[in-house]
């Protein structure tokens, strides 16, 4: 059975009731427990929704399609079951798919009574219309204030004639596994549903490189997407945004943006319509336990400095290759993946503490960190074609990405470093971005990944890559070995087919 991660969802509404009752009435083991079964008995999840169900929204989209539904996707009801006419006529209508604009739907929460919304990017990505719909049934028009699809976030502003109900973010960073959450969005476009359930899981990545979700077991499915997840003092914690899921549909683990992540995001998009994220110019190294004697630690922690980046905010001190950082900015340092987030999540411009290690002592350094400029990626190129390559082969146009086969290929620059945490030792041409069910996918590629050789001969453009394939192709041949390194710097052979 094939697992796949989704966009959002709610189900389990018999289980809601029932949960509760149990979690109330069971006694758990100790004193601790009796204390926290008392607490949870004197919540009334009821009085709860009813305060909070007004500040979450329903969000539609539209989109003018070509007749074509796109890669949008549609709900799956078994037939015969309940609701199976409803849903046919809310996504295709009358005459199907395509004779009319192309609609979705997701949640999302207001966080400003003016008008501010929290919601996913992949709600209304590609949108040409937002319509906002509140919980009293009034629906009005939104306008895109800024999208970051690094982390699935967007904020939308409405303007009303009096002020909303907002809630406010909480400190997801105090949530502790096996506390009680509340779910509340729009699923499968039924508006104001609420479930009950725990934090399953906490710092869970899958993806993306500031990956850091919550993961529950209250019930979200499609038309969650981008709703709130509450603690039980009705604070948002976090930003339903995917499910693991073999069907579609909800299975008890579902994932949120951290709200410790998001409100920082949020407040950019607010402000300047866009993120801001930072970058101090390192790279780093996992630390084992003979990584940290030869640095002279005797304890593993943290990551080491394996690289500076010439030009990078690091670029002349105070940080040194081999020192060991242990936290940044108040932030305990666990693993590689933990510094760029801490960074990136950091003001612009403003001394952070860092502390390390250097030659066994413990000292503490400021560092500032600086704007990090994302690659920007030009537009697709057409896929490779036998008129293509039947003239003078491929124009060569250094510096720019290269498309081809469901991969967009680009230098691996100080930029492209930083931003996928790669390894100072890997060499070659970065993926940037790999398109669903694309040759490329087919073989497990992913953004973040380097093209180190094809057909064993070293490359080090994207277009050194794309010519080595042209020629292969004038050969006849149909496929083509590559070797590619994973950020950490671990390599596997893949054999790309040539369709």
């Amino acid at each position: 059975m094939s697992k796949t991660v989704d966009s959002l969802f709610v189900r389990r509404l018999a289980g809601l009731g029932l949960a509760f009752a149990l979690a109330a009435s069971t006694p758990l083991a100790g004193p601790a427990g009796r204390a926290e079964a008392e607490t949870l008995s004197d919540v009334s999840i009821a009085d709860m929704a009813e305060r909070l169900l007004p500040s979450v929204v329903n969000i539609s989209i539209s989109q003018e399609g070509d007749g074509d539904a796109g890669d949008r996707p549609v709900p799956k009801v078994p037939e015969g079951q309940p609701f199976e006419e409803f849903f046919e006529d809310f996504f295709d209508g009358e005459g199907g798919p395509g004779s009319r604009p192309v609609s979705s739907l997701g949640s999302g929460f207001i966080i400003d009574p003016a008008g501010i919304i929290v919601t996913n990017n992949h709600v209304i990505e590609n949108a040409d219309t937002i319509s906002v719909t509140f919980a009293d049934g009034e629906t009005l028009d939104a306008t895109l204030l800024g999208v970051d699809d690094k982390t699935d976030l967007a904020v939308l502003k409405v303007e009303p004639d009096a002020p909303l109900p907002a809630v406010k973010f909480g400190d997801s960073r105090t949530v502790r596994i096996g506390e009680w959450v509340v779910a509340i969005g729009n699923p499968f476009g039924l508006g104001g549903s609420v479930t009950l359930g725990i934090v399953s899981a906490r710092g869970r990545e899958l993806d993306g490189p500031y990956d850091n979700f919550i993961q529950t077991d209250a019930a979200i499915n499609k038309g969650n997407s981008g709703g709130p997840l509450f603690n039980m003092d009705g604070e948002v914690i976090g930003i339903n945004t995917a499910i693991l899921s073999p069907s579609g549909g909800s299975i008890g683990i579902g994932f949120a943006v951290p709200s410790e992540l998001a409100e920082n995001i949020v407040d950019q998009l607010v402000e300047f319509g866009q993120t801001r994220r930072g970058w101090i110019g390192i790279r780093v190294l996992e630390v084992s336990d003979d990584l940290a004697a030869s640095l002279g630690s005797d304890d593993p922690s943290g990551v080491a400095v394996g690289s500076i980046i010439e030009d990078g905010p690091s670029a002349g001190g105070p940080l040194e290759e081999g020192d060991i950082i242990l936290s940044f900015d108040g932030h305990p340092i666990e693993s590689p993946r933990d510094l760029p987030r801490f960074v990136a999540e950091s003001r612009i411009g403003e001394p952070a503490d860092v502390e390390i290690v250097r030659d066994g002592e413990r000292m503490t350094v400021q560092v500032t960190p600086q704007l990090l400029e994302e690659p920007e990626l030009a537009e697709s190129e057409p896929a490779l074609t036998d008129e293509a390559l039947s003239e003078d082969g491929v124009p060569d146009q250094p510096g720019l990405p290269v498309s081809l086969y469901g991969l967009t290929l680009g230098d691996l620059d100080d930029n492209g470093r930083a931003l996928y945490q790669i390894d100072g030792d890997v060499e070659g041409v970065l993926i940037t971005e790999v398109e669903p069910d694309s040759a490329g996918a087919d073989e497990g590629l992913e953004p973040g990944m380097v093209i180190v050789e094809v057909e064993q001969d070293a490359v080090a453009t994207p277009q050194e890559v794309r010519s080595r394939i042209v020629k292969l192709i004038s050969e006849g041949r149909r496929s083509v070995s590559l070797m590619v390194a994973a950020p950490d710097g671990a390599l596997s052979i893949v054999s790309l087919v040539l369709e």
